[in-house]
């Protein structure tokens, strides 16, 4: 894999709301995205309702604060389109392009407001799929509730279908701890993108 590629990574989310995190759950991804930009990584957004303006929010705290760098350099946003016209393969051949250019992917959260009340945010799947099938490194965070919670555990009941050894098990376990905080979640990713390198 490219070194440009296995140092960008990929943030699927959608929150309409934040589960256990509450509204902790907005610096939760902030603080994930001037985590991974202070250590090197790019990312990739696709602008999910209530979580990609948080990543943008973060990113541009550290970019502009911090490293008085370049946005456009180490952060690319594709947010969806609300226009319900497009066909699922358009919408399809869009998260493709988008997540063919990372070599890791983040899930976070997974919910949306249809019908008045809250539902899973069955894209999330969708991207996981199209995630794994170019071999990207996949990180679900079951702390964080609905869609990830479920990839979380499949995921870990059928490890060795995804991993070639279990060097980063206790990592993965770390990421569905319930009790874990939010910095310790962040550790983990952390941990598991960086032996990735």
């Amino acid at each position: 894999m490219p070194s440009n590629k296995r140092k960008t990574v990929f943030i699927s989310g959608s929150a309409y709301e934040y589960g256990r995190f509450g509204d902790e759950g907005k610096d939760f991804i902030r603080d994930l995205s001037k985590t991974l930009l202070q250590n090197g990584f790019k990312i990739i957004s696709g602008f999910g309702y209530g979580v990609g303006n948080h990543v943008l929010e973060g990113a541009l705290d550290e970019i502009y604060l911090g490293q008085k760098e370049r946005l456009t350099d180490q952060v690319r946003v594709f947010p969806f389109p609300l226009m319900n016209g497009l066909t699922d393969s358009i919408h399809s051949s869009y998260r493709d392009d988008m997540i063919s250019q990372a070599g890791a992917a983040i899930f976070l959260f997974g919910n949306k407001l249809e019908d008045i009340a809250v539902r899973q945010a069955d894209g999330m799947k969708k991207e996981f799929e199209i995630a794994r099938s170019y071999q990207a490194l996949l990180i679900p965070v079951g702390a964080s509730g609905y869609i990830s919670e479920q990839l979380w555990k499949d995921l870990l009941d059928r490890y060795d279908d995804y991993f070639d050894n279990r060097e980063k098990f206790g990592w993965y376990e770390r990421l569905g701890d319930p009790a874990a905080r939010p910095d310790q979640l962040i550790d983990a990713i952390l941990q598991i993108v960086r032996d990735h390198e």
